[in-house]
């Protein structure tokens, strides 16, 4: 299922991707990421509002924190550095909404902050 959107490449305004560091989450918007149909989507953290919006051309979606029931990412083969990463939106697998291009120091960012810090799993 994600071979058709990796194929395309790494997009060409991808944030640049530092391997081995965890870092906490930027105060500006991640951008120059692609969802499952190969579009461009931009992902922004409201933690005032603890809100996450996922933001491509057509719309903005805005999605309460407590409503995303698990996040899950694996590195994309070949290119360790970057993960795809799925925000599920509902009770089923088919609910995963798909990101691809996440620059691998912000996925712990990214989970802790969406899920909460203290999840025991």
């Amino acid at each position: 299922q994600h071979r058709k959107v990796l194929d395309k490449g790494k997009p060409d305004d991808v944030m640049p991707s530092v391997k081995g560091v965890q870092e906490r989450l930027p105060t500006v918007p991640l951008s120059g990421m692609y969802n499952k149909s190969g579009g461009k989507v931009r992902l922004t953290f409201k933690l005032e509002q603890d809100q996450l919006w996922i933001g491509t051309k057509e719309r903005t979606e805005k999605l309460p924190m407590g409503s995303i029931k698990n996040v899950v990412s694996e590195p994309i083969e070949g290119h360790e550095d970057y993960h795809m990463m799925a925000f599920q939106l509902g009770p089923t697998e088919a609910s995963y909404y798909w990101v691809y291009w996440v620059p691998t120091q912000y996925v712990d960012a990214i989970k802790d902050t969406v899920l909460g810090k203290w999840q025991y799993f």
